[in-house]
Parts: C-alpha cells; sequence; structure tokens
C-alpha cells in the first residue's frame, strides 16, 4: 500500500471487515494479507474508522486505553513494533465487566492495569485531576497475524489499528478516591493467573517525555490527542475512564483459567468461559 492516507470507501470495508474477525477472535485478514496500514498516521485513521462503525451499530465511547509507555519495552521492541513513542485507543461501553465476570477464552491475553474514572478535570495539569483509581484486568486478543516480514518494524501498525488489540476492561467493586498525582507509585500491582502468583510491577516503572506514573501517561494522551486534532481530547471529561497502563506483561490464559489484580487493597477477578 503507498504511504498516502488511505481511501475512504476502502477504509470502511476494511473496517468493518477487520471488526467482524476482531468479534469472532480469528485471523485478522486486513492484516494477514498485508491490506493494512503503512505508516503510524494511517493506522489510528483505521482505528478511528473501527470506531465510526462500532458508533453507526449503537456502541459508545467511554474512555481511553493508553499503551507501551515504559521506556524499556520501547526501547527494547524498537525493531520489531517500529514505534517511538506510546499509543492509545478507545474504551467501549459494551466491553465492561464487573469484577468475577466470564470473560471469553477465545486468544485471550491479558493484563494488570491501573483506570482512574475522571471526577472533575479542572485545570490544565492532569496531576491535580480528581479521579477514582482502582485495579483492573484488561483483556486483549493476543498474538499477531501479520506475515512475518512485519516483524521488522510493522509490528506497531498491527497493534494501533486493532484499536490497540483492547477487547475489554474487567473493572474493581471499589475505588479509592484523590487527585491524579496523588496515587501511590510505590505500591506492587500483584498479577495472579489460575493460582499461579504471575508478577508484581510498580507505576513508578512508567516514563512518558521525563514524569513518572499516571501523570506522565495521562499527560501524554492529553497532549496527543490535541495535537492530533480530531477532536477526541473533548471526550476527557469527568465520567471519562482511562487505562493508565503499568509495566506489566500481556499473558495468555487458557479456558477456565482465573485472574486476579490487586493494588492498595482493592482486587479484580475474572475467569475465563470454558
Amino acid at each position: 500500500m503507498p504511504n498516502t492516507q488511505m481511501a475512504g470507501e476502502d477504509l470502511e470495508l476494511l473496517a468493518r471487515e477487520l471488526q467482524e474477525d476482531l468479534e469472532a477472535r480469528s485471523e485478522r485478514q486486513v492484516f494477514a494479507g498485508s491490506r493494512g496500514p503503512a505508516n503510524v498516521a494511517e493506522a489510528y485513521q483505521l482505528q478511528r474508522a473501527l470506531r465510526a462503525f462500532r458508533e453507526s451499530r449503537g456502541e459508545t465511547v467511554v474512555g481511553f486505553k493508553i499503551g507501551y509507555t515504559s521506556p524499556t519495552v520501547r526501547r527494547n521492541s524498537q525493531k520489531f513494533m517500529g514505534l517511538n513513542e506510546s499509543v492509545h485507543g478507545y474504551l467501549w461501553d459494551t466491553e465492561a465487566h464487573a469484577s468475577g465476570a466470564t470473560v471469553d477464552h477465545r486468544r485471550l491475553g491479558i493484563e494488570g492495569e491501573l483506570a482512574v474514572t475522571l471526577l472533575s478535570v479542572n485545570g490544565d495539569d492532569p496531576a491535580g485531576w480528581d479521579v477514582a483509581y482502582s485495579p483492573i484486568v484488561e483483556l486483549h486478543m493476543m498474538g499477531m497475524d501479520g506475515p512475518p516480514a512485519d516483524n521488522q518494524g510493522r509490528r506497531g501498525l498491527e497493534l494501533i489499528g486493532t484499536n490497540c488489540i483492547h477487547a475489554g476492561v474487567v473493572h474493581c467493586a471499589d475505588a479509592q478516591r484523590c487527585l491524579l498525582g496523588e496515587i501511590p507509585v510505590d505500591t506492587p500491582m500483584t498479577v495472579t493467573i489460575g493460582g499461579k502468583h504471575i508478577e508484581s510491577v510498580t507505576l513508578s516503572e512508567l516514563q512518558v517525555d521525563g514524569v513518572y506514573g499516571p501523570v506522565g501517561t495521562v499527560g501524554w494522551l492529553q497532549r496527543t490527542l490535541r495535537s492530533e486534532g480530531h477532536g477526541d481530547d473533548a471526550l476527557l471529561v469527568a465520567g471519562a475512564v482511562l487505562i493508565c497502563s503499568t509495566p506489566g506483561g500481556l499473558y495468555p490464559v487458557d479456558p477456565g483459567g482465573e485472574v486476579r489484580v490487586e493494588f492498595e487493597g482493592l482486587v479484580t477477578t475474572c475467569i475465563a468461559d470454558t
């Protein structure tokens, strides 16, 4: 595909086809057939086309996923992903689950993440925004479908174009309220799968543009949405949910596997459908 903006009609068809594959948890033919975006700008264009299609059938964007926020991860995977900065995707009302939910096991990968619900957005500095935070289980469609040649710096286009391979959020039943800048960054967040401890990470390991923790990731999102100029910064309002990311990994979950994420005495769980 030439290094130009993707054509509107073709883009709409690609988005519809891609969404069908995402919902079936099947091979994403757009990428398997090398028909996807040629650069980061086109990848976000495809992501917005997915949004337009989903909104046309009545779904609602309720927030954003922020990812790829660890400088170590960005540095170590740059050759593979071809990305130099963090990424963002949309959260959907139809993909929100309560703690304890049973979730689709097909190609299921999970991340233990921190979610904040914006309670106020007074001022231009996110550190002073009033939020409610809690640990969540972020659901992903595991794996990449593009050809092996995409390993040479094109996997990031598949990541962005598929809405960061985001497939849902399992929310905690409780939350803690504070200013965004007051969220503890040295408390471990732990992930357990099937009763086995998988990882413990701290939010202090996050760093974007020299700012650490959730303030760094949310500040990056705010600046990026403004600079993109598509009006998505208007979605950063009270009630919006932001997945602030952690430096943790993405882990597969087998059918029947139970996932548990803990942070600051708050616990979120889910179980993979058998």
